[in-house]
């Protein structure tokens, strides 16, 4: 009796088996192939070897990123792009795109050669940010309304700082002219957004960052300052793209789009105030 009981269990198992191995195909779906790698165009600014043009049509295509290590920015999904780079060296530029037919993503790679270190002048705005082209630190003010939030630009209609301390107001955001380089520094704890805003201890800071000024074509501003993609100023969800709405010896005032933490798309605008160290 045991022995069928057995023999009989192991027929269950068996039959189990060979049926969940079985895969189910549904007849009339076709997928699309594979979509081809994108191509784009790269070209040299004529008035700056240090700044390379990107440029793709998206023909095929319905969306896509630029990856730009190196280069400021170091990402980007416009069509057409310039990307600064400060030290001489060899650069992979990746163009990632997502077939307007479903067929998935592909992605293609060009290597560039920066010949040598970008040459920067000293024009009248690094004069103010930089404290005569050579190194300024600025700090968050502590005035009402340094930090303004709201649906449009310049709008405070969701939130107006009244008074800031410990943290935010401690921390300086630099600006050297020689190698563009742009320095965090925290006095040892950061104020942060993105983990419930509070204060964090040994926050991670991206080494050999470095900055840009460009032209803008907002409506609010005729420059902007540029930023490593992974950082920012001021408040840590914040874009790393700061319009240059005032810009005086002592005070600098930037807009820039909210960039939350995970990832969803800006729902409105930061103005942010600071003050010369």
């Amino acid at each position: 009796m045991k022995l069928n009981y057995i023999i009989f269990l192991f027929s269950i198992i068996l039959i189990g088996t060979f049926t969940s191995c079985d895969s189910y195909v549904e007849d009339g779906i076709d997928l699309p192939a594979l979509p081809d790698d994108p191509t784009f165009t790269l070209e040299e600014d004529p008035n700056n070897p240090n700044r390379i043009i990107v440029k793709f049509s998206e023909e095929g295509f319905f969306s896509h990123v630029w990856d730009l290590p190196g280069g400021t920015p170091t990402t980007s999904t416009l069509n057409v792009d310039t990307i600064f780079y400060v030290k001489a060296g060899m650069y992979d530029i990746t163009l990632n795109a997502a077939a307007t037919d479903g067929g998935g993503t592909a992605s293609s790679t060009q290597s560039i050669i920066i010949a040598e270190d970008a040459v920067i002048e000293c024009d009248d705005n690094l004069t103010l940010l930089t404290d005569e082209c050579t190194s300024k630190c600025w700090r968050l003010a502590q005035t009402p309304g340094a930090i303004s939030v709201g649906p449009t630009p310049l709008s405070s209609e969701w939130f107006s700082s009244s008074d800031l301390d410990g943290a935010q107001v401690d921390d300086l955001w630099c600006f050297d002219f020689d190698g563009a380089a742009f320095r965090y520094m925290n006095n040892g704890n950061t104020f942060s957004s993105c983990a419930n805003f509070s204060v964090i201890e040994n926050y991670p800071i991206p080494a050999n960052m470095t900055y840009s000024v460009v032209p803008s074509d907002s409506e609010f501003s005729s420059l902007k300052i540029l930023l490593p993609e992974e950082f920012w100023m001021g408040v840590e969800d914040s874009g790393n793209e700061y319009e240059i709405i005032e810009l005086s010896e002592d005070q600098m005032v930037l807009l820039t789009t909210i960039a939350p933490c995970d990832g969803t798309p800006s729902p409105g605008w930061f103005t942010l105030t600071f003050l010369a160290n």
